[in-house]
């Protein structure tokens, strides 16, 4: 009994050791030693300095950082992959390459993580959760000032919900940002490089029609009585593309394919990721031996699933020609992942066929409403979604968040958000593209960016919470009143039958739910009050500003298609020129200076910049033309 009650007492003092309140920093002062590696890697060295800054930062404390071959202390914190005892608990089978360990043991602390980033990202986890710091966006943060830093017991392993994650946003492509908020590019975009050799509408460039549209037009697809291997112009108006996709059935084009991607491959060795995809166009082969392959593996009769997409309306084909191909392709290149679309008319899952285990599906939702979930507002896209997830789990999601043609337009989808995210985590998606407004500016960007960032690493996030912390640090005495507005919005978004928030609409097409004259005058007097609220704060209040441009440029677009009626004429023709009235003249000269001096750089995807805006605007006034 006695040996079994100094056992017992024995683990009790372990575990207390153990499990003790660490005082990192004193009064400004530290006992403290940042413990590296004796031959550290970039990422342990950048997680070490930054930990030192902000621990300066925070305390004004400096905390020297040592390689671990300099002896022990019992004051470390341990970074990474230390030559230490502790480094013995790290559950390593469960960390993947981007996974981070954070534990406190006696008087140590330990950050660790993934070979890839999940060092790095501890650290950065570690300020957040435990000592407070965040980062809003790239130029805003919240640094709390103490001269004593305690941390109370910590045992945190932590996994990020995908394998990518990236948030398509101009203000995310920040090194710092990219690393805080866990973060990847496909464009390389960081500190990090890029995994990706291609990323989609690749079949033009693996096989171009400016090489062999002339002499081998069986390559390309055939419709309409005839083969189609020619160009057209480009949607940015400057360039030109394929006019259909490839004839995936040809042997010859399987050949072709291979060879120039094994050129690409052997350029860029260490690129993992390589898409075989569909150009952008609806222009598929129905030759009698694609269309034979699309039958066989088709899961719906044709036309029984019908996509609208860019004003046009198709049949599901599905993917039975094109998965065909891209196995074959994974099976010449089994050490790299193969990449696909399944977007409008392969979005649908096959029958009879599964991809190969070294094959990417990137799955697009590009034709579902914003205004709701989509597992409810999409039952078409929920049905595809559930349908890959039983194929694979290999899935990276390419979803939406912005309305393309109308970057500054009011938006309200932040409610769905989570949801979405959530619904894409069930269905076994393994990687996510949030593509937002990769231009600068853009209606809440900043917010939208980093809701999403936080979903992407944890859907269960609390994102109201989120939503009230940037707000108070991004508007300061103004964030209940944007709060108001949000909130003013995204009420009068809900509940429409058969309403439609499309990625490709306008703020002409809401003048009868959530851009109303009355609503309009509510938001202008919410943003009135919240001007008020920070007018001796000029870096809040220009902020404050740009989240009341898309009221602004909601006025007008609305007022130039003349689909509300105006109590005053909004312009007239004078001696064969158009004339604002003062009043339209003030709202627009308004609008442009802010986004000129914010540097708003376009007001739709690719187009538009503010000064083209602001010359065209009179000449579009409807009835002035």
């Amino acid at each position: 009994m006695r040996t079994l009650f100094c056992l017992l007492m024995t683990i009790f003092f372990i575990s207390v050791s153990l499990a003790q309140e660490l005082t990192l920093v004193k009064n400004r002062r530290s006992s403290y030693k940042i413990i590296i590696p004796e031959n550290p890697d970039v990422q342990e060295i950048e997680a070490a300095k930054v930990l030192q800054d902000y621990l300066h930062r925070i305390s004004g404390a400096y905390i020297p950082v040592k390689h671990d071959d300099a002896g022990t202390d019992p004051h470390e914190i341990l970074i990474g992959n230390v030559n230490r005892p502790e480094l013995a608990a790290v559950p390593k089978e469960k960390l993947g390459l981007d996974g981070l360990y954070i534990r406190s043991t006696g008087q140590k602390l330990l950050i660790t993580g993934g070979p890839k980033k999940g060092t790095i990202y501890g650290v950065y986890t570690f300020l957040e959760k435990y000592l407070d710091c965040r980062k809003y966006s790239s130029t805003v943060d919240d640094i709390p000032k103490k001269k004593t830093i305690k941390i109370n017991p910590i045992d945190d392993l932590d996994i990020p919900a995908f394998s990518f994650r990236e948030v398509f946003y101009h203000d995310v492509y920040t090194p710092e940002y990219m690393d805080w908020h866990k973060l990847h590019s496909h464009g390389g975009r960081g500190t990090s490089p890029t995994e990706w050799g291609y990323w989609v509408h690749t079949f033009h460039t693996l096989l171009d029609p400016m090489e062999y549209g002339e002499s081998n037009p069986e390559y390309f697809s055939f419709y309409d009585g005839k083969r189609h291997s020619g160009l057209v112009p480009s949607w940015d108006g400057k360039s030109v593309q394929p006019e259909a996709q490839l004839c995936l059935s040809n042997p010859e084009v399987l050949e072709i394919v291979c060879e120039n991607l094994k050129v690409a491959m052997d350029k860029k060795p260490e690129a993992l990721y390589w898409s075989v995809s569909q150009n952008d166009n609806v222009n598929y082969c129905q030759c009698e031996h694609c269309a034979a392959l699309d039958a066989q593996y088709a899961a719906y009769a044709p036309e029984e699933k019908m996509y609208a997409t860019h004003g046009g309306q198709y049949p599901a084909l599905g993917m039975g020609s094109l998965l065909t191909f891209v196995n074959k392709v994974a099976e010449r290149f089994p050490d790299k992942i193969i990449s696909t679309l399944a977007y409008q008319y392969t979005r649908v899952p096959p029958k009879g066929i599964v991809p190969r285990k070294n094959v990417n599906i990137m799955l697009c939702s590009i034709e579902s409403t914003r205004n709701e979930p989509i597992e409810t507002g999409d039952l078409s896209f929920s049905s595809d979604l559930e349908g890959w997830g039983k194929l694979t789990d290999n899935i990276l999601v390419w979803d939406y968040t912005i309305q393309f043609s109308h970057l500054l337009s009011p938006f309200p989808n932040l409610r769905t958000l989570q949801p979405n995210v959530q619904f894409l985590r069930k269905n076994r998606v393994s990687a996510v593209f949030e593509q937002g407004n990769i231009q600068s500016g853009g209606e809440f960007a900043e917010l939208r960016a980093y809701l999403l960032a936080k979903l992407l690493w944890n859907p269960d996030v609390d994102i109201e919470k989120e939503m009230d912390g940037f707000l108070d640090a991004y508007y300061g005495k103004a964030a209940r009143h944007v709060k108001q507005y949000i909130n003013l919005l995204h009420d009068n978004n809900q509940g429409y039958t058969g309403r439609k928030l499309s990625i490709f609409g306008s703020p002409v097409k809401e003048t009868d739910s959530y851009l109303t004259p009355e609503l309009i005058s509510e938001y202008n007097t919410i943003f009135d009050n919240a001007e008020k609220a920070v007018r001796k704060h000029p870096e809040q209040l220009d902020r404050v500003r740009s989240a009341r441009l898309p009221v602004f440029y909601a006025m007008l677009e609305i007022m130039k298609d003349n689909q509300v009626s105006s109590p005053r004429p909004v312009g007239s023709l004078q001696n064969g020129k158009a004339k604002l009235t003062p009043e339209t003249s003030q709202l627009l000269y308004d609008f442009i200076y802010h986004c000129l001096r914010t540097n708003v750089s376009r007001l739709s995807e690719w187009h538009t910049p503010p000064r083209e805006y602001l010359e065209k605007y009179p000449l579009r006034l409807s009835g002035l033309q």
